[in-house]
């Protein structure tokens, strides 16, 4: 769908919190929820808001089309399976092949150290994923 020119007369619904409306803030080319308070400047083709008072190193954005807002964001969770499995991949090579370079005898330390080689190694992953499963 194509998006829609955004009009400061009119009152949408707040695309952070999805429960709040967003109002125009007077004399200003801003608009701010009545429930979550972010505040969201429009963009001077008037097709897009961006979240303004955020602590993310990148601002939000969203164009509205005829059914809500629709993301402009794709950032990292538009690759989020490729680089997940890549942080997946990266541990599972290292488990395997730092016993065979060291030459470790095959027994019980082995096992503990691809286990633990593992458990470090996929720390990052599963951080990943607390970061990206909310950014969507």
């Amino acid at each position: 769908m194509k998006p829609e020119p955004i009009d400061l007369q009119e009152q949408y619904p707040c695309p952070r919190c999805k429960r709040g409306n967003l109002h125009a803030i007077i004399l200003t080319e801003a608009f701010g929820c009545d429930r979550c308070q972010q505040i969201f400047g429009l963009s001077e083709d008037n097709q897009t808001i961006e979240q303004l008072s955020t602590s993310y190193p990148y601002t939000k954005t969203w164009q509205w089309v005829a059914e809500g807002w629709r993301s402009k964001d794709h950032g990292l969770s538009g690759n989020y399976l490729p680089l997940v499995l890549g942080a997946l991949a990266i541990p599972l090579f290292m488990t395997f092949w730092l016993p065979r370079y060291f030459q470790l005898p095959p027994g019980p330390g082995v096992i503990l150290w691809i286990t633990l080689t593992f458990l470090l190694m996929t720390l990052p992953s599963l951080m990943l994923w607390l970061v990206l499963r909310d950014s969507r």
